[in-house]
């Protein structure tokens, strides 16, 4: 008797959040965060990440609002594209991850000549120096750390009490940042060689 009532009332907030219902939103926002939640912190390990893959999943869900007539089950749409976000997420950190590894094991190399061979001068190297600067204490601190000293993330991890899914999510975000800065700054070299 409860699950069917449960299922009318859902179905119920479906058709009002088809019509543009902000009440039924709301009222669906606080039935669902939470396992959107705890799925995303699960991955994720950040529970910064884990809001924003919140917001990120309701804001779809207000957007995609009409498609909802109340014969869908709205908690499988919020798993499946929880889901879905979580697994590009994860795939868009890998990549910034791939890159940042090219880019360390490229610029640590004693050949000094390299970005001579870029065509970077100093003043370029100047905004390389400005963008690293740019960073967060942390993010700055683990980016030298696996520049200039060649630590791995599980060393990094170590020596500063952190979890290695925390360097490593500090790293992407750096270099992000980095890439950002770096093109606004007009230097397309280096922004082509961290997409590789």
């Amino acid at each position: 008797m409860q699950s069917n009532h449960l299922t009318y009332e859902e179905s119920k907030l479906q058709s009002m959040l088809a019509e543009d219902s902000e009440y039924a939103f709301q009222l669906i926002y606080d039935r669902h965060r939470n396992l959107i939640y705890k799925l995303a912190i699960h991955y994720l390990r950040s529970p910064i990440m884990a809001q924003e893959v919140v917001q990120d999943v309701f804001l779809k869900l207000w957007i995609e609002r009409k498609q909802f007539t109340g014969d869908r089950s709205l908690e499988a749409w919020l798993r499946t594209v929880t889901r879905n976000h979580l697994i590009n997420q994860l795939k868009r950190i890998a990549n910034e991850w791939k890159a940042l590894d090219y880019l360390k094991h490229t610029l640590s190399e004693e050949d000094n000549s390299f970005l001579e061979k870029l065509g970077i001068d100093d003043s370029k190297e100047k905004l390389l120096k400005n963008a690293v600067n740019s960073l967060s204490v942390q993010q700055k601190q683990i980016y030298l750390l696996a520049k200039q000293e060649n630590l791995s993330y599980a060393e990094i991890a170590e020596k500063l009490s952190l979890s290695t899914f925390t360097v490593k999510t500090h790293m992407a975000r750096a270099l992000k940042q980095i890439k950002l800065l770096l093109l606004k700054g007009a230097v397309p070299v280096i922004f082509y060689i961290l997409q590789k």
